[in-house]
């Protein structure tokens, strides 16, 4: 059996792993698989998975209309590749952009073949609600573009019951929809030794001693309004505090200069490192920060994968968004989401990290179930597995 694996931002170390991890386990299934991404690669083979790229250019900095250039250069090269690619069986497509689906469709149609379409966040609800996406045709043009996919893909996985909720609301029979969350390596977390990850980030920063780490990895973008974060550190300064920042992206410099110009001396804006680097900074933190803008359809459907690595390395986890993350940490108690405005509710819990010790071992141990009851890699990657092996043989009428 033969997968075309279609993901225009393939990472197999660092960002987001998702494709690399699941085309590596068909690949341990003895099922060929050929990785076709955006992203220029020296690798041509990579743990069994063939790799094709387009080389096209691409950042999550760059302006709405270069990145949507960038999206519209892809389809056009990966349909002339994805052609081109003999034997296929199915085609998997993981969005985003919603315009990997594109090719999907169209490589599918031509190859008599079926295709199944993953959708992370469903695109372009977020962008209309927050204000990027304006122009009335234009937002006509990607709703068609939206139904259409879904309505040729032979099977759709959702990172979440919110977006397979959202997909339904759309007309979308719920039989044609799984979800697949984002993984917790629950093997790999057992790699680190949380109190020797402290010990080792301590005397690189000794100013860390004694203080309360709360830890966000990943992008400064504007979805992520990480300015949530400096509003709570000038509304309740905390030296035992310290929110420790990893990453890029479009809003860091401006942080950095607020930063600056408040004095807060308790947030720290770190720049991009390797994947295990930044393990081992979650690993010796006390709570993980998932953080959100104050924009209602993120929350409901957010599948953040930072969120699945911290339950696995037993950390509570702090959100300031409600929604199906909130309830679940709530019913487990394993961290807390608050609403968006309530920032002094949001301290209090920092603080109450910071108090109780005993509190949030308890919490950190019951996030750990969690991860290991509900979204386990392992067990993820073996239901992924099995629905590709449906397709084995089933060419289109």
């Amino acid at each position: 059996m033969k997968v075309l694996y279609i993901s225009q931002h393939f990472e197999s170390e660092n960002g987001l792993t998702r494709p690399y991890e699941l085309a590596k386990k068909l690949t341990e299934e003895d099922i060929e698989v050929t990785m076709l991404t955006g992203k220029s690669m020296k690798e041509k083979e990579l743990d069994g998975i063939q790799i094709i790229s387009t080389k096209t250019n691409y950042d999550h900095t760059f302006a709405f209309h270069k990145r949507l250039l960038a999206f519209v250069m892809f389809v056009i090269k990966s349909i002339y590749l994805g052609l081109k690619e003999k034997n296929v069986d199915v085609i998997y497509a993981s969005s985003a952009p919603i315009t990997v689906g594109i090719t999907a469709l169209i490589v599918a149609k031509i190859k008599r073949v079926p295709f199944v379409f993953e959708v992370r966040d469903v695109w372009p609800d977020a962008p209309i609600e927050m204000g990027i996406i304006r122009n009335k045709e234009f937002i006509r043009i990607v709703r068609g573009l939206e139904k259409m996919i879904y309505r040729y893909a032979s099977h759709i996985v959702a990172l979440s019951d919110g977006i397979k909720r959202n997909i339904v609301s759309k007309g979308v029979a719920k039989s044609k929809i799984s979800v697949i969350t984002n993984l917790a390596h629950c093997d790999k977390a057992t790699w680190y030794d949380s109190a020797e990850d402290r010990e080792h980030i301590e005397a690189m920063y000794p100013e860390l001693i004694g203080k309360t780490i709360a830890l966000y990895p990943g992008t400064f973008g504007v979805a992520n309004d990480l300015n949530f974060i400096l509003d709570v550190a000038t509304q309740h300064p905390d030296p035992n505090i310290h929110y420790i920042l990893i990453g890029r992206g479009k809003e860091k410099a401006s942080m950095a200069e607020t930063v600056r110009n408040r004095g807060l001396t308790n947030i720290w804006l770190l720049d991009n490192m390797p994947k295990a680097e930044v393990f081992s900074w979650m690993s010796a933190s006390d709570v993980g920060i998932v953080n959100l803008a104050n924009v209602p359809i993120l929350a409901a459907e957010n599948s953040s994968n930072k969120f699945f690595d911290f339950l696995s390395l037993s950390k509570p986890i702090i959100l300031n968004f409600k929604g199906w993350q909130d309830d679940l940490l709530r019913e487990h108690i394993a961290g807390a989401g608050f609403h968006y405005h309530d920032k002094a509710g949001y301290y209090d819990f920092l603080k109450m990290i910071h108090d109780n010790k005993t509190r949030k071992l308890a919490m950190g141990a019951s996030a750990r179930v969690l991860a290991e009851t509900h979204f386990d890699a392992r067990i993820l990657k073996d239901q992924f597995a099995e629905l590709i092996k449906n397709y084995e043989g089933n060419e289109l009428n």
